[in-house]
């Protein structure tokens, strides 16, 4: 039974058809499980536990949608034909559990901090301007290019259609390839995906576009974008704003998501995974005042640790759904315990950092100092009851 306390986070959503449980979303964050082969067994593992610990839709990591987008040295390539068996894992481990899943289209353009070999990548982006955090200096993309990019978009969804998925998510977040081409300080071209708002929007509705040309109109599709880059050079809130306005009046972009940060700075890529000395849920207000412009769902997410601080946001009609995503690192159990009414059952993460983003960042599969079954789900998700009852004393 479900506590009252949460009437609004656990109500359901209806997004392009697709009803999702409740308003608790695991968004799409790098698990370091994907492997040579993209999609592991111990990452079907680790978004089923999720799933099963009550999550409405769960969001998975970035897949390339270009050969010339590599990032990380074992991406999922959704590029070509061999992600699909994987995605049919994820998608039928999920919603054995109840939830909905969507996949994210990526290329990050000059962001980039690895290749296939380990050699220095060579990076596009609309211009050929510097990333000040990993010192690249890319290419100009071609307009050939260019329309490979919007391509690799398009089939990227398709095979997750037919992998089973419910909807995709374009990454435009945190200074990536399609916020490259919106910025006016990085994208200084002069043909028709550069000058103003509707040229500098013209890459991601081409994208938008040619994903929804070939899933149809049953696949959900939606566009996570930082609501403010907090960078220099970087987007601002007015910019942002102004775009998605734009996107929402065009009607294919069915949801928002909403985050804060940028990947070319610094100061922006703390924001990126905020840790503890940022505000809890310090983005709602983002999300607020898009709501008021902006007719589509919005999701929100940034340090939203706690089920009541959720309640509190899709209640104040700041936003419909919250990502919970380190919470759930922390907790896979949460929205479980919550809908319970078990608050104090539940391990609230504490933006440490040292055991998620800590892990990728030096190679290894994301756990959590709170919970160090996360990421070794195959290993230690079933727990038996010890044979004999003893006393156990814990020391330090």
């Amino acid at each position: 039974m479900e506590s009252k306390q949460f009437a609004n986070l656990f109500s359901p959503i209806t997004i392009r058809g697709l009803t999702i449980k409740n308003r608790i979303v695991s968004t799409g964050h790098e698990t370091a499980m994907a492997g040579e082969g993209g999609i592991s067994e111990p990452m079907v593992a680790y978004h089923r536990a999720r799933a099963a610990g009550g999550a409405g839709l769960i969001i998975i990591e970035v897949a390339l949608v270009h050969e010339s987008g590599v990032f990380v040295r074992h991406p999922i390539p959704a590029y070509s034909d061999d992600c699909i068996p994987g995605y049919r894992r994820l998608a039928e481990a999920v919603h054995a559990e109840g939830a909905a899943i969507f996949g994210q289209l990526f290329h990050p353009g000059r962001e980039i901090i690895d290749s296939l070999d380990g050699s220095a990548p060579v990076s596009y982006a609309p211009s050929p301007v510097a990333n000040e955090r990993f010192h690249v200096m890319p290419a100009a993309m071609s307009r050939e290019l260019i329309a490979e990019v919007i391509a690799g978009f398009g089939d990227g969804a398709r095979r997750m259609q037919r992998a089973g998925l419910d909807g995709v998510e374009i990454v435009a977040s945190h200074g990536y390839l399609p916020a490259q081409f919106l910025n006016p300080r990085v994208n200084q071209r002069d043909d028709e995906y550069g000058g103003d708002l509707p040229g500098r929007l013209r890459f991601i509705r081409e994208a938008a576009a040619d994903i929804r040309a070939r899933v149809g109109d049953a696949m959900v599709l939606g566009l996570r974008i930082s609501a403010d880059d907090l960078s220099h050079q970087g987007l601002g809130d007015d910019e942002v704003t102004d775009a998605l306005v734009a996107l929402d009046g065009d009607g294919v972009i069915d949801y928002f998501s909403i985050v804060a940060g940028s990947s070319a700075t610094i100061a922006g890529s703390l924001h990126i995974v905020p840790q503890m000395l940022y505000e809890i849920g310090y983005t709602a207000p983002y999300a607020a005042a898009l709501k008021a412009r902006i007719s589509r769902p919005l999701i929100c997410t940034g340090r939203i640790n706690d089920p009541r601080i959720a309640e509190k946001i899709v209640a104040g009609g700041e936003a419909d759904l919250c990502g919970m995503t380190r919470a759930m690192i922390c907790d896979p159990e949460m929205a479980n315990k919550a809908a319970a009414g078990r608050l104090d059952d539940i391990r609230a993460c504490i933006g440490c950092n040292q055991a998620c983003i800590g892990h990728f960042l030096t190679g290894y599969p994301i756990s959590c100092i709170q919970h160090p079954e996360t990421g070794r789900e195959l290993t230690y998700a079933s727990r038996k009851p010890a044979a004999r009852r003893r006393k156990v004393l814990v020391a330090g």
